[in-house]
């Protein structure tokens, strides 16, 4: 493997330890601040208090909401990342989605964390530097073109009943321009002119591989819709589970506009950034902060314990393509046989390979070595 490739070691519990350390010496020091000082602290209070009310069947449904969002996830990237690697099954693909939720809802930087393991997941599976680039980038473009396709309906619906224009029109009228953007780089040819154009190109190409997939008409492709509507819902559960919610419209382009904070990389910015846009709508502030609260401590810490254990399961899997990648390697070795496939069970081997993984043999047609 190339030095340049990320590692994937044991999960260190207490760096883990350390790390929540810090936010719960901050959650305590803003409980006493709320205790002594009241005024201005006095809404976050009141929504403390209010979490103790919730509805029981909406904080369920919700978290039923999170599993069936990364349901989608997994569809998706089930159904772009086998048809560029046969490695990348559904039990594989499900490892890199949960062992990358991790670092995706922890680390506040636009999912850079799960992108840069899923992009790690796929060099491994045997695509080279480039094809595992251009899936990733295909995965992306289907998966946040429903992003931007939401951000500008919701925000016309809203903008046409009469909701500020800054927080409608603006914003939609952003997501129709990047849309557009996008869909304008398929003419771009791969791999010519400078650094940014050639960037651009291959930006193009995995726009192409879209349109492919969507024409395709998968099921898997609704995923997409999966992934950011059943997170969605997680908030409008959290919303109803704690008071009365706004029309459901608002609600879709809150969800969005807040998570552009996403991309800020500051503890904290897609919370402030649910919250404020909540605000905006006219959403009483203790019912913001409570449900933005619930939602984002579903939304971290209910997948985070199964990415654990996903992470030790990725583990396996990719020691075992690389037991594979060293049989086919070692192959030419056996004089007068070669190798026709690779399969967990053995199969008339002329002598034990390393590791579980045993190659199919069959007599060699032609001799390794030409006759001195």
């Amino acid at each position: 493997m190339p030095a340049e490739d990320l590692t994937l070691g044991t999960p260190d519990f207490r760096a883990l330890a350390r790390r929540a350390a810090l936010p719960a010496a901050a959650a305590a020091a803003l409980v006493i601040a709320v205790t002594v000082l009241g005024g201005p602290l006095q809404a976050f209070a009141d929504a403390l208090k209010r979490a103790l009310d919730a509805d029981p069947r909406w904080v369920i449904g919700a978290a039923v909401f999170e599993l069936l969002s990364f349901g989608g996830y997994i569809a998706l990237l089930w159904l772009v990342g086998h048809r560029a690697s046969s490695r990348l099954g559904l039990r594989e693909t499900s490892q890199i989605t949960l062992g990358g939720a991790a670092a995706t809802r922890l680390l506040p930087t636009a999912g850079a964390g799960g992108a840069a393991l899923t992009l790690w997941a796929l060099r491994r599976s045997g695509l080279g530097t480039r094809g595992a680039t251009r899936t990733l980038l295909t995965f992306l473009v289907l998966m946040y073109s429903i992003f931007l396709l939401s951000v500008a309906v919701a925000g016309s619906v809203d903008a046409l009943q009469g909701q500020p224009l800054a927080l409608t029109a603006l914003p939609a009228g952003i997501a129709t321009l990047g849309m557009g953007l996008a869909v304008s780089t398929v003419l771009i040819p791969a791999g010519r002119g400078g650094r940014a154009l050639r960037a651009a190109g291959v930006f193009g190409e995995a726009m192409r591989h879209a349109v492919a997939h969507v024409r395709s008409l998968d099921p898997r492709l609704l995923g997409a819709v999966a992934w950011w509507g059943f997170d969605m819902a997680v908030l409008y559960a959290m919303l109803n589970a704690f008071g009365t919610p706004p029309p459901f419209q608002l609600v879709v382009l809150a969800y969005f506009l807040g998570q552009v904070g996403n991309t800020i990389p500051i503890p904290g910015a897609v919370s402030g950034g649910l919250v404020g846009a909540l605000l905006a709508f006219g959403v009483d502030a203790d019912l913001a902060i409570v449900s933005v609260l619930a939602y984002r401590a579903i939304a971290i810490w209910l997948p985070a314990p199964i990415g654990l254990v996903a992470l030790g399961k990725l583990r396996g899997t990719m020691a075992a393509w690389g037991r594979e990648d060293d049989a086919v390697a070692a192959a030419p070795a056996y004089e007068g046989l070669e190798i026709v496939t690779v399969a967990p069970q053995a199969s008339a081997a002329p002598q034990p390979m390393p590791g579980a993984i045993r190659p199919v043999w069959r007599p060699r047609e032609a001799p390794c070595h030409a006759a001195a």
